[in-house]
């Protein structure tokens, strides 16, 4: 049934049903007209028997007393038919004078008249001779021609059953080279994605999937020039944005500290948080662009240990954080295909959401495995459907602050390597907690 699924083995099965279907019709023609051709070709030669007996029995019956009793007519004539046909030699008024071996012992036909005639299953033929005193009759089986002509047609449907299967063959081989260039095509089409926008060489394709292939290069196209309008607008707008939120950040800074009270510190705080949030988002968005732009291609591989050091260090400066992180590294170094700074944004975005989202006060570990395995874990409430915070601005059931974004960066740039992002909920060997583990290819 799979077979049947593939465009190749629907069109090798419809080939074969018409060529089987069509070599039928072929053969109960054939067989039609054999039968025909056998039949003339069989009635031909009992007339030609016949008119060879009539001298030889006209010489055998004047040569002897005509009172004798019926004699085998192979004692005057040999037989030369192979015992396919019998004879009887008769008078005018229908007695048998003689008669072939084999042939029945009464008189094949009720009547003497000269022509072919049908009696009992016997084709027969009656000769007059001697002014119509002497009848030679000459006799076959239908049985007979039937079976001639089922041999003649079984020659013929024979090869053609055996040559069914063959035919099969080379119909497969023929239709599944002549398709090659549609599963090249497929294959072309199916490496194309967000980071692979090339065209595709359609100069080797024949002209009907060329046709498709430009087809798709011109959609291509366009969505790369709207998926480079939409980098470089994210891009550009968190870049623009980070000046005047940081200038905005100071100046409620100043504000806080010019208050004469904690009452009139109370608004400024509130825009300082909202600030913040939108400086996280800013960065965010930068990061973003950079994953969108192959951030993740690596001129050498990187230590994951050495950087996730760095990155742990950086998080433990902060005094929230104290304490909460544990780096767990193999003895022996260990290296991935990604490049050092990419790798550092996918760190600091894993462990930033395990300290935003776990609970509070919670241990958050980030081990290094000997097979380039690089797990985060934090301790807290079980997330349901981990898998679907891969998605942009794509938050689960929590109160703590985020943009949705963090593991939709991670992704993306653990795609530019084939690394894979694999979300658990809860933690492998607990019962509660949420764990992000990334697999590395071999380097």
């Amino acid at each position: 049934m799979r077979v049947l699924n593939s465009l190749a083995g629907r069109l090798v099965a419809s080939l074969i049903l018409v060529t089987v279907a069509l070599g039928l019709i072929a053969a109960a023609t054939g067989s039609i007209t054999l039968h025909r051709e056998i039949n003339e070709a069989m009635d031909s030669s009992m007339q030609e028997a016949a008119r060879r007996l009539l001298p030889l029995v006209i010489d055998d019956l004047f040569g002897r007393d005509t009172s004798q009793s019926p004699r085998g007519l192979a004692e005057a004539v040999p037989d030369d038919d192979g015992g396919r046909m019998v004879y009887q030699v008769r008078d005018g008024a229908g007695r048998i004078l003689m008669h072939s071996y084999g042939a029945p012992t009464q008189p094949l036909t009720a009547r003497l008249t000269q022509g072919f005639s049908e009696e009992a299953g016997w084709r027969i033929y009656t000769e007059p001779a001697v002014s119509g005193t002497v009848f030679v009759q000459v006799a076959e089986l239908d049985t007979r021609r039937n079976e001639e002509t089922f041999e003649a047609a079984t020659g013929f449907l024979v090869p053609m059953i055996i040559l069914i299967p063959l035919s099969a063959i080379v119909a497969w081989l023929t239709v599944a080279r002549s398709l090659r260039p549609i599963a090249t095509l497929r294959r072309e089409i199916s490496a194309r994605h967000g980071d692979n926008l090339a065209p595709i060489h359609a100069e080797e394709l024949p002209s009907e999937l060329a046709a498709i292939a430009k087809s798709v290069n011109s959609l291509m196209r366009r969505l790369d020039m709207a998926l480079d309008a939409e980098k470089e607008f994210t891009a550009n707008a968190a870049h623009e944005l980070r000046t005047p939120i940081a200038g905005a950040l100071a100046q409620t800074e100043r504000l806080i500290a010019e208050a004469p009270d904690e009452a009139s510190r109370k608004r400024p705080r509130q825009i300082k948080r909202a600030l913040s949030d939108l400086a996280n988002l800013s960065e965010k968005l930068m990061q973003l662009a950079r994953a969108d732009a192959g951030v993740a291609v690596a001129g050498k591989p990187a230590d994951l240990a050495e950087v996730a050091a760095l990155v742990v260090e950086d998080f433990e400066q902060r005094g929230q954080n104290k304490s909460r992180l544990r780096l767990e590294t193999p003895r022996t170094k260990t290296y991935a295909a990604i490049d050092t700074d990419a790798l550092a944004i996918v760190l600091r975005n894993l462990i930033e959401n395990a300290l935003r989202h776990g609970a509070e006060g919670g241990e958050v570990v980030v081990r290094i495995d000997e097979d380039a395995r690089l797990s985060v874990i934090n301790q807290g409430l079980v997330v349901p459907a981990p898998e679907s915070l891969i998605k942009r601005f794509e938050r689960g059931a929590t109160r703590a602050e985020g943009s949705g974004l963090g593991l939709a960066i991670v992704n993306k740039i653990l795609q530019q390597i084939d690394a894979t992002l694999v979300l658990n909920s809860p933690a492998s060997g607990r019962q509660d907690g949420f764990e992000a583990t990334i697999r590395f290819p071999k380097v």
